[in-house]
């Protein structure tokens, strides 16, 4: 479906908040109490919540590196969380007809749910939503403007690991949008006073450079998406402590080995790393941004090595990724990447088989403010 098709809430069955409200509010009754954990996430305060304490385990342990020692008085968000796998019936769901399309994303609009796939969101949408049917069916909802938010799947068993790993990314790319901020795909690594944002596509070695900080005197934000505020000083905002790499790339990594959390299922998924259980000295939740780094597997070369980039260059590596994963907001997020090129820098970073070579070079660059543009 190229363009929206205009439905009515009656004819989807998925009206206002109301049902979203009440299935939840079941679960939680079903199960006779309710967990709830806080973070600091670009700081502000965000609360989970959910009935089920394992769903609630799976999708706090990649943000377990920004929990707060003491519940917020009032968070910013809540998010509440559910699934129907112990019997609990679903919320009211959209109908996706006979579309083929993975996933299908829905806004309000005026009070009518307007449907169509891979369609961004604007205007006075009062409520964001994404449904998606596979690999298990999933609706993540924002209320603008408010402090709520929900997310339902049905069977939190059969999560997938991607999911788990960047939990809730839809939900949380909304909410920063609202603060002047927004979700990248990126990597990020640096220092207290400043590093670097990684992006490219899949296999430019994005996940490589990000993880081999790990080794090295650099502090970790992410490797697959951050947060970041807009502005005269950008900043970057970690989400994820987890990192995910291509099974044959392992090798390149080996301190990785000992840290895997799914070693067993590398035949039919990515090596999954939760950088905060290893290495939590070394978890950042953020730091000023100095540049944006498109890295480039050389083959031949031994030692990494960094030239600038324009702007242009590094808005090619950077676009077409972001855009594919968020493409709830294709043209708004085309716009910020353009903004936070035309504030720092960008550079071309070539990798070789020196693995250990890639964090000084970056090092380097932070350390010595950046090299002439």
């Amino acid at each position: 479906m190229s363009a929206a098709s205009a439905v009515t809430s009656a004819e989807l069955g998925f009206g206002r908040l109301e049902p979203l409200a009440e299935s939840f509010d079941a679960a939680v009754e079903a199960a006779s109490s309710v967990a709830e954990r806080d973070f600091r996430l670009a700081g502000a305060a965000v609360r989970l919540r959910s009935p089920h304490p394992d769903m609630l385990r799976r999708l706090c342990r990649a943000f377990a590196h920004l929990e707060l020692a003491d519940p917020a008085a009032t968070p910013d968000l809540v998010v509440n969380l559910w699934d129907s796998g112990s019997g609990n019936p679903p919320p009211p769901l959209p109908h996706t007809g006979d579309e083929k399309a993975p996933g299908a994303f829905f806004y309000f609009s005026n009070d009518v749910l307007r449907a169509g796939f891979q369609l961004g969101t604007s205007g006075d949408a009062r409520v964001l939503a994404v449904y998606q049917e596979a690999p298990t069916p999933a609706l993540s909802v924002l209320e603008q403007e408010a402090t709520r938010a929900w997310y339902w799947v049905a069977d939190a068993a059969r999560i997938p690991y991607w999911e788990e790993a960047t939990p809730l990314v839809y939900l949380l790319d909304w909410w920063l949008r609202e603060r002047d901020m927004y979700m990248l795909h990126a990597g990020a690594v640096g220092t207290a006073a400043g590093g670097v944002v990684l992006v490219g596509k899949s296999g430019s070695g994005k996940s490589t450079t990000s993880l081999s900080s790990l080794d090295s005197d650099l502090v970790y934000a992410g490797d697959d998406y951050v947060g970041v505020s807009l502005g005269e000083k950008p900043h970057v905002h970690s989400f994820y402590s987890s990192g995910k790499l291509m099974q044959n790339h392992v090798e390149r990594l080996p301190f990785l080995l000992d840290a895997l959390a799914n070693p067993e299922r590398l035949t039919v998924e990515k090596a999954v790393v939760y950088a905060n259980e290893r290495w939590p000295e070394r978890v950042s939740p953020g730091f000023p941004l100095r540049a944006v780094i498109v890295p480039r597997v050389t083959p031949g070369l031994v030692e990494a090595r960094l030239f600038p980039a324009s702007p242009a260059e590094a808005f090619r590596a950077l676009a077409p990724s972001t855009v594919f994963q968020m493409h709830t907001r294709g043209q708004d997020s085309l716009a910020r990447a353009r903004r936070l090129l035309e504030t720092v820098p960008s550079y071309v970073l070539e990798l070789g088989s020196d693995i250990g070579s890639i964090p000084r070079t970056i090092a380097d660059l932070v350390e010595s403010g950046g090299l002439p543009r």
